[in-house]
């Protein structure tokens, strides 16, 4: 992604369906594990991981747990999750997670709808970056979502797709979320539908090419809406 985004022109926003920071609780933890000076940021906690520390291999006991390796894979039985996720007073749940429903960043199997495997090797790309001079910053915690970063033209943001159908095809902003169930065929035809016929994509002569790569396949579905939602607040 990072080569492409080098390739175009001005500056550049690219969007990962990967948790990008933690939560409250677990930056508790963060903090209160220094042996010395604390990060400021995630990005400097992240940036000052070992790779080869263990950080990113799984725990398959919540005994095994800690901050220093929080990757978990949930076990078959009652209280596989909890046993994790009470870890923390906020069972690990960012704001986000807690609005959305959406899985603990950390958990990497197990349960459905984990995103921790995701997360976990773009986290793994990242590291080694952070600790040289780069030519990205990482939003929110670096630069602006609207004005880019004064030092950097690439701007590497979290998305969350499952926000952005709202803020697409919603007649007014704001919009309460909408959710479309993506692994349906008709539902993704016909929100491809409604985007297509919606007032201010004709209103900003907004193109959509390739719009059937998105009626036929959920990645190339949230990759258009969350695209989408990104320019309607921009146009």
């Amino acid at each position: 992604m990072l080569a492409l985004a080098r390739t175009l022109p001005g500056r550049v926003l690219i969007g990962v369906d990967v948790g990008m920071g933690v939560s409250s609780g677990f930056w508790e933890l963060v903090l209160a594990d220094c042996e010395s000076a604390p990060p400021q940021d995630f990005v400097q906690w992240l940036g000052g991981i070992d790779p080869e520390s263990g950080f990113f291999e799984t725990a398959a006991h919540p005994g095994h747990w800690s901050v220093r390796r929080p990757w978990f894979a949930v076990r078959k039985g009652s209280g596989g999750l909890t046993s994790f996720t009470g870890k923390t007073g906020d069972n690990l749940h960012r704001r986000l997670a807690a609005a959305t429903t959406a899985k603990p960043i950390f958990a990497v199997s197990g349960i459905p709808g984990s995103v921790g495997s995701g997360t976990r090797e773009i986290w793994r790309e990242l590291v080694p970056m952070l600790k040289e001079s780069r030519d990205f910053a990482v939003w929110p915690f670096e630069g602006d979502a609207e004005f880019g970063h004064a030092e950097h033209e690439i701007l590497l943001a979290e998305t969350y797709p499952g926000l952005a159908y709202g803020a697409v095809l919603a007649n007014d902003l704001p919009t309460a979320r909408l959710v479309i169930a993506k692994r349906n065929d008709a539902q993704r035809v016909e929100a491809c539908k409604r985007l297509a016929a919606a007032n201010w994509v004709r209103r900003s002569r907004v193109e959509l090419p390739n719009l059937d790569l998105a009626q036929t396949g959920e990645d190339d579905f949230d990759a258009l809406f969350t695209a989408a939602a990104v320019l309607r607040c921009a146009v």
